[in-house]
């Protein structure tokens, strides 16, 4: 029997349109918003022009120079072999930034499609891939990515991978959780009377009646992936050196905290900001797909 029209009709009715122009006013009035934007816009537009601003080359030597305090020449002071800091802790930015959202994309991706196969399409299907999920998710993250890099060795791609399959079983649990809880609902019984095929059933119904929660979870995801990525450069594990990333940044001024505090102090801070800016659009994000909060 060839589909009819009348199911999209019905599919078109629990969809809401969460981000419209009365919504987008919303957003910029919430707080967590507001404040996410101003720390992280001028954050990411210096990074973003970083290339192109007249600062030092952030792999040049300069040993004259070395250990120099921040000053109007070097805005965050120099490091032991007179690189600075500044400039350094900008193109960290730029990798950091990549490796937050990339990772975030990618895990939320997967997330996606496989935990809407799960809880839509039978029990065997969704006993393996809960198994499955279960079997990494017995792992710390962290470790986990280490366990990634061990194996396939250090650089940018291999961080974003690591990064990513680290956080894929949680994205996956989460999307299967919403896909079960829709699966049961009116609208899904009435397109499947309406012989709707299984994959206008989750293009139309589950992916956007999940998208929301999902969006939520990629800024925190996000957030984690850059910490994440700071901490296994600190370890020596991720982006490698002469290369500057936070984490080794942070790395390469911890012998240097009572005599040259702003080797590891400047690029710590660019580091929380960037993290707590991401939180607190997860937060007024959050807020603003709750009902209560609405106004």
């Amino acid at each position: 029997m060839q589909y009819s029209l009348p199911a999209p009709r019905v599919a078109s009715q629990p969809r809401v349109a969460w981000w419209t122009q009365s919504t987008a006013g919303r957003f910029f009035k919430n707080k967590s918003n507001a404040a996410g934007v101003a720390i992280l816009g001028p954050v990411v537009l210096l990074a973003m022009l970083a290339p192109v601003l007249p600062l030092p080359d952030p792999v040049a030597t300069d040993i004259i120079a070395s250990l120099e305090a921040p000053s109007f020449a070097h805005l965050f002071g120099t490091d032991k072999l007179g690189r600075d800091i500044f400039s350094r802790t900008l193109s960290g930015l730029q990798v950091s930034l990549v490796v937050g959202f990339a990772s975030a994309a990618i895990s939320m991706t997967v997330g996606v499609v496989v935990g809407t196969i799960a809880g839509t399409m039978g029990k065997t299907v969704d006993a393996v891939i809960s198994s499955l999920v279960d079997v990494f998710l017995a792992f710390p993250s962290l470790l986990l990515a280490i366990g990634v890099i061990a194996v396939f060795g250090s650089g940018l791609p291999q961080l974003i991978a690591a990064l990513s399959i680290s956080s894929m079983p949680g994205a996956v649990r989460l999307q299967r959780s919403m896909a079960l809880g829709l699966r049961s609902r009116t609208f899904m019984d009435a397109a499947r009377m309406a012989n709707a095929p299984m994959w206008w059933l989750l293009v139309r119904h589950v992916v956007p009646n999940t998208v929301a929660p999902m969006v939520v979870v990629a800024t925190i995801y996000a957030a984690n992936a850059i910490l994440a990525e700071a901490a296994l450069s600190f370890l020596g594990l991720g982006i490698v050196p002469p290369a500057p990333s936070l984490g080794n940044l942070v790395a390469d001024g911890r012998n240097y905290l009572q005599t040259a505090w702003w080797i590891s102090t400047m690029p710590g801070i660019a580091l929380a900001l960037v993290a707590m800016s991401l939180h607190l659009f997860s937060d007024g994000i959050r807020e603003q797909l709750d009902p209560q909060h609405r106004t």
